[in-house]
């Protein structure tokens, strides 16, 4: 039987006091140690879909090896969830995601690789860790509505630090389904030329968006919040419905804490 289980999500919205022991739980400072790391360097390459906001696409950021380690890893937790939480606003209508997804413990060997490949590529950037890995799931029709992965009501630590996350991966694990695209709904449209195996764009009614395709191996990455802390708004981006088959994922959360 499946060990993913069944949980209610928090909106971003009210992720606040009453769940700082989590949020620390899951962003606690972490060391990486690079001894014997056997997934070694990462041979990937960048596109950049968006100056302002930032966003790069990133090809070949995973390995399969580590990819089957990591699908492994969350297949073994016993803490697997399922979401199906309903709009904060609208708690009769639709769910505004269905999904499952599974926290990897933080000193896994490849987990720490991937952090360490996350914290490299954002490069000068300030920032204050990672949050735990975390893998999801959607199977089909699954989905998860438009949302921002910056939190409006920020978090106040124990040490009386406001911590927010600064930016995201989203990493693509397979089984390379129908449908599942990552939208962002106020980027600009990708180019007439760009690869239509990785891209393609939203009609919508003021010329915006564009969506990346759930390619094994790839990831796309962006920047949350403005020099100031503050959330960017035109990060907002959805998870399409999974039309057939299974779409695996992960979320690499960078945090930043400010006073």
């Amino acid at each position: 039987m499946s060990k993913w289980m069944q949980y209610a999500l928090v909106p971003l919205a009210v992720f606040t006091s009453p769940f700082r022991s989590m949020w620390e739980e899951w962003t606690g400072s972490h060391q990486v140690n690079m001894t014997n790391m056997p997934c070694g360097a990462s041979n990937y390459t960048t596109e950049i879909v968006s100056l302002d906001p930032l966003a790069i696409y990133i090809n070949g950021f995973m390995s399969n090896w580590e990819i089957t380690h990591l699908r492994e890893l969350a297949d073994s937790q016993e803490t697997f969830m399922y979401h199906e939480d309903k709009h904060p606003d609208q708690k009769d209508h639709k769910s505004r995601r269905i999904a499952s997804s599974c926290r990897l413990p933080m000193n896994d060997p490849v987990v720490e690789c991937i952090i360490q490949r996350s914290a490299d590529f954002v490069g000068f950037v300030t920032h204050d860790g990672f949050e735990q890995l975390q893998v999801v799931k959607y199977r089909e029709n699954e989905r998860h509505d438009p949302h921002h992965d910056w939190f409006a009501s920020p978090p106040k630590l124990a040490s009386g630090l406001t911590c927010n996350r600064a930016a995201s991966f989203f990493a693509y694990m397979g089984d390379d389904p129908q449908g599942g695209e990552t939208c962002f709904h106020h980027l600009y449209p990708a180019p007439q030329d760009a690869d239509p195996a990785k891209f393609s764009n939203i009609n919508s009614d003021n010329g915006l968006g564009f969506a990346t395709k759930p390619i094994t191996g790839n990831a796309i990455f962006w920047m949350n919040l403005h020099s100031n802390n503050t959330g960017d708004p035109r990060v907002q981006h959805s998870a399409l419905p999974i039309k057939s088959g299974t779409k695996y994922g992960m979320n690499i959360l960078m945090k930043r804490c400010f006073d």
